[in-house]
């Protein structure tokens, strides 16, 4: 007789990229509500600037720290209303480097993530090439799907999307 294999069951995470700008509120709250509603989990994803070369290393170390800071608090802050609101505990990502490279990096290490989820601004001049870099990696390395949500969206909206 062959064993029985088991499967553990994973929860599907929806992962938001947020920053201080109120599209990555609106998709956080629509991540919040579609996990709400599928018993899925969401984590949220910061990620500050590598430090400038050009800076000494005591003021970079310092910036650094300040920027983590400012990171965490943000991460935090967004948690809290995501529990507030959708009784959601989302687990908080900080990383730093380049935005596109780091959304990527951590996509690919959590094979439980199974949508990218980012906000965009609606018709604002130089926005949209992160969007648009990361659509380009769906076929070849990024094989989820892109939740791209736009900032503007009301509630009523949003729970239209669910």
């Amino acid at each position: 007789m062959e064993p029985i294999s088991q499967t553990v069951a994973r929860t599907p995470k929806h992962l938001v990229c947020v920053d201080s700008r109120e599209e990555s509120r609106v998709a956080l709250r629509l991540a919040c509500m579609k996990a709400q509603a599928r018993g899925s989990a969401v984590n949220i994803l910061h990620i500050i600037p590598p430090a400038d070369f050009q800076t000494l290393g005591a003021i970079a170390d310092r910036m650094r720290e300040e920027r983590r800071a400012e990171g965490e608090q943000l991460l935090k802050k967004l948690a809290d209303v995501a529990n507030a609101n959708h009784g959601i505990t989302p687990g908080l990502i900080l990383r730093e480097g380049q935005a596109g490279d780091e959304i990527l990096a951590v996509a690919l290490e959590d094979p439980d993530i199974n949508v990218l989820v980012i906000g965009v601004a609606p018709q604002s001049a130089g926005r949209g090439k992160l969007a648009a870099w990361l659509a380009g990696q769906l076929g070849s390395k990024l094989f989820i799907p892109l939740l791209m949500v736009p900032g503007n969206l009301t509630d009523e909206q949003l729970l239209s999307l669910i």
